[in-house]
């Protein structure tokens, strides 16, 4: 606790500021205007006391309550006194500050400013701190005041298994004296018996051996490639020195059939039904699979020259107007989808119009009309746009040379051949209206499971599209993103990089790899090696303190592949970058899926043979455990309703998405100034560059995107936190569940896969009210005025308040909405949850039932357990050959 207070900021800069302002209002003297009445200065005093208590109850909230409440909930649960009642009292029991009482602290002639308001918030902050340490303490004297019962309690129940277990070891002393009794009564019979006769050799039929384990493995099934070049090209041939990723699909086919023989050994069985299921559903995971590479970087970066490398071939084009790109999919051919053929999907009439309205908003056009929209892109002019808008006019532009040809496709998908897919990606007039494409080509790439996701740059029309991005980088298998030697990192790269590094702690795995490209344009090793620092400089400064980082030419390895060169393929530093991600998607990936198969393989395997005991048990010990879990049903129905309707994960789940959102607004207000310097910058408001005033507009609405653009993908990546909450939160509640109705805990992972998806929201747009820039203008004066005088601190204090306020409006929107959504997933998980353990109880109801019928003997049990046993061997095999 004292560590907890003692971290604490509960007057950061923002609180300060306003406990200042409140308390220059109540000094003697204080005016605002000419004409201020009495009436006026009551109605500033109270304007600026409701800010300081909003700021200052909203620091309170996140840097004392939840933590505080989660230290003693914590230390409560460990001794086992906390319940409802005890977190209900102490959040009763924690300070309320009111706006009367901040008014309070503020005495005459306490100071509004430098050294003395420094001091008149520390001492406010330890009052505040003190308080809450009298709650926390108070509330710890109250739970240890419940503990001599419970302990009472606790020994009384331990006495009555101690009874219990004695009884249990005199009956098993009993048991083994008549096994003895037996056994001695059994050899002395034996010795009367007459010696055994041998019997001629050749008189009885051969004996053939039954299958060992390993013969349960599954014959690896290749890929039939429709090509047959693929398999004897250059590139194959040169790939034949690096490890493969198909390695891993056949250990995980292989896998995949020992569960699927398990499963079929369980399914008739009442109590393995849902052993069965979660087995198969393995299975199922194992074998169909396929391993998704995602590319992310700027157009310039040479990702489809990479890509081409990659594939072994020159397939995808390098389009010399790619501002509008849409996701490509390369992937091996199946079903009617044959080699060299692409599905093209064009984009629906209403998103084009979408994209439309975004460009003529952010190039400040008047608002297109359906009949005109053409006229007036055709007539654009990109003289003395903002970098960032550049690509929004060359997407008008393209889309209204292109617009009569194109727009009878709308919303509707086609195939098409390899040239004509070659020409589409190509040309932007034709490219612009399309939203996706999957190629279909067979090489050693695909064939081996990976799809290549070729993403649109960083710096596209698409990159507002950021829920499109994170998609690819929370569900794609692997991730490359690649940058060009010899360019800088612009804004929209370190905007991926800042996304990568937000969300990089929530993968099982690293899965990110860094491509330098083109490192042959090095003159020396020791030029290499600094602009190696250079990007790795970037990455940390993304919060990627570790990158996988290769530094490679596509060009070289592709011209080496095509024509099969050794020398060439070497020298490009291709191989290194392969033979990583082969061990990636054939090792290190597989081994997860594996170890998680094996454990729910062993896991089915104890409890057949916890089902051979009580077999083995006489049946009126079976029968009292029936009539025991007939009494278990009916206080389980009850527990489960509880279950299904429980509220406590919902609320810690709010109030934990509450803290991420109040760190995302903080991240953002920190980041203020960066954003504004990037905004804002000499090569743009030049003397020379033509209207200054325009241009001033136009950085000032790029701030506002960029803001926008932040938010968003701060909201994206706190998406993954409050997944990852929820689950935790709904896995605690069901597994207190279950060991209140004595189900095993190990059951769980049968009811619960950690794998199965959660929903996501489709999509989440911050609107950020727009700030007046032209009514700013004055301040700028001139680019000289601004950059060297005062005129840059005056604008970015003007648009700092808006920026703070329009992000906290857009937060709090968006905040109510991801809360309620994330809270309703959790309400779904606990009622899936309560649905599975009620399954389980039935299943063990069933398996007693067939029991006591005589139904299933011990044998049979045991050979189960065999069975499965030599499954589990012949499971390790796999692993332990391969891995």
């Amino acid at each position: 606790m004292d560590a907890l207070l003692g971290n604490s900021s509960l007057m950061p800069a923002e609180v300060r500021e306003a406990a200042g302002a409140y308390a220059e209002s109540v000094s003697p003297g204080f005016r605002k205007g000419l004409l201020f009445t009495a009436a006026k200065r009551e109605k500033e005093q109270q304007k600026r006391l409701a800010a300081w208590h909003t700021l200052q109850t909203r620091e309170i909230a996140a840097q004392l309550e939840w933590h505080l409440l989660q230290l003693v909930r914590q230390w409560g649960e460990g001794l086992g006194v906390w319940d409802e009642a005890a977190e209900t009292q102490l959040k009763q029991a924690f300070p309320a500050v009111s706006p009367e009482g901040l008014a309070a602290a503020v005495k005459p002639g306490t100071g509004f400013s430098g050294e003395a308001l420094l001091n008149f918030c520390r001492t406010l902050a330890a009052d505040i701190e003190t308080q809450f340490r009298r709650a926390a303490l108070g509330a710890g004297d109250e739970l240890l005041a419940k503990l001599p019962p419970l302990l009472d309690g606790q020994r009384a129940e331990l006495a009555r298994r101690e009874a219990a277990l004695q009884r249990q070891a005199r009956a098993l002393a009993a048991l083994a004296a008549l096994d003895r009794a037996a056994d001695a009564r059994a050899a002395e019979l034996a010795a009367q018996l007459p010696p055994r006769r041998t019997l001629t050799p050749g008189t009885l039929p051969e004996v053939r051996v039954t299958p060992q384990a390993g013969a349960l493995r599954a014959a690896p099934v290749k890929p039939q490639p429709l090509r047959q070049a693929a398999a004897g090209s250059p590139a194959a041939g040169l790939a034949a020195g690096t490890a493969s990723p198909a390695g891993g699909r056949r250990r995980l086919g292989e896998a995949a059939a020992v569960l699927d023989a398990a499963a079929e050994l369980l399914r008739r069985e009442p109590a393995m039904a849902s052993a069965a299921r979660s087995l198969a559903a393995r299975a199922a995971d194992l074998a169909g699979g396929r391993f998704t590479l995602a590319l992310f970087g700027a157009f310039s970066a040479g990702k489809s020259s990479f890509a081409n490398a990659l594939l072994g071939e020159e397939v995808l084009p390098v389009s010399p107007h790619p501002a509008t790109a849409a996701v490509n999919r390369i992937l091996a051919p199946e079903g009617d989808f044959r080699h060299a053929s692409a599905v093209v999907t064009m984009k629906s009439r209403e998103d084009f119009w979408e994209d439309i309205l975004h460009s003529f908003s952010v190039l400040q056009l008047a608002a297109p009309q359906p009949e005109t929209w053409t006229a007036a892109a055709a007539e654009l002019q990109v003289g003395g746009l903002h970098p960032s808008a550049l690509p929004h006019a060359g997407f008008l532009r393209a889309a209204a040379a292109g617009w009569q040809e194109a727009e009878a496709l709308l919303g509707t998908v086609r195939t098409v051949d390899l040239q004509e897919y070659r020409t589409l990606v190509a040309e932007e007039t034709r490219a612009c209206f399309i939203q996706g494409i999957d190629l279909y080509y067979d090489c050693p790439l695909t064939a081996s499971g990976i799809v290549l996701v070729d993403t649109p740059g960083a710096d596209s029309l698409h990159a507002r599209h950021t829920g499109v991005t994170f998609g690819y980088m929370k569900n794609a298998d692997a991730i490359c993103f690649v940058t060009y030697y010899n360019h800088a990192f612009s804004k929209a790269d370190r905007g991926l990089l800042a996304q990568l590094g937000r969300i990089k702690d929530s993968f099982a795995l690293d899965k990110m790899f860094f491509i330098i490209n083109a490192s042959d344009l090095a003159s020396d090793e020791e030029e290499l090696q600094e602009v190696q620092q250079h990007v790795a400089q970037n990455l940390r400064a993304g919060g990627l303190m570790k990158p996988q980082m290769y530094s490679l030419s596509s060009l070289l390895a592709l011209e080496g592949k095509t024509a099969g060169s050794r020398e060439l393929y070497e020298a490009s530093r291709f191989s290194s970058f392969e033979q990583a991600l082969a061990d990636f998607a054939g090792g290190e990936l597989p081994r997860l899926s594996l170890a998680a198969a094996k454990d729910s393989l062993s896991t089915v395997r104890r409890r057949t043979e916890e089902w051979q005991e009580k077999a083995r048990q006489a049946a009126g010990q079976r029968e009292a455990q029936m009539r025991e879990l007939e009494d278990q049903r009916r206080i389980a129905e009850q527990r489960l309703r509880l279950l299904a309707g429980e509220e406590r994960p919902g609320r810690d789940l709010r109030r934990e998405g509450e803290e991420l959102l109040y760190h995302v607004r903080q991240r953002i207000s920190f980041a203020f100034g960066r954003f504004f310097q990037e905004s804002f910058h000499p090569s743009l408001l030049r003397e020379d560059g033509g209207n200054l005033k325009e241009i001033f507009t136009a950085c000032g609405r790029e701030l506002e995107r960029t803001v926008q653009r932040e938010l968003e993908q701060e909201l994206w990546a706190t998406t993954l936190r409050l997944e990852a909450a929820g689950r935790r939160l709904a896995h605690a509640a069901a597994a207190a569940a279950a060991e209140e109705l004595s189900i095993p805990a190990e059951d769980l992972q049968f009811l619960q896969n950690d794998k199965d998806p959660w929903p996501s929201p489709a999509k989440l747009e911050c609107r950020l009210n727009p700030l007046d820039w032209p009514a700013l203008w004055s301040r700028f004066k001139s680019p000289r005025h601004f950059f060297e005088g005062a005129g840059r601190n005056e604008v970015r204090a003007a648009a700092e308040p808006w920026m703070k306020e329009s992000v906290a409006g857009a937060a709090e929107e968006l905040e109510s909405f991801l809360l309620d959504f994330y809270a309703g997933s959790v309400e779904a998980a606990l009622s899936r949850a309560g649905d599975a353990l009620r399954e389980s109880l039935t299943e063990r109801e069933a398996a007693i039932t067939e029991l006591l019928k005589g139904g299933d003997s011990a044998e049979h049990w045991h050979r189960l357990s065999g069975e499965l046993l030599r499954l589990e061997e012949a499971f390790d095999n796999i692993v332990d050959n391969d891995l």
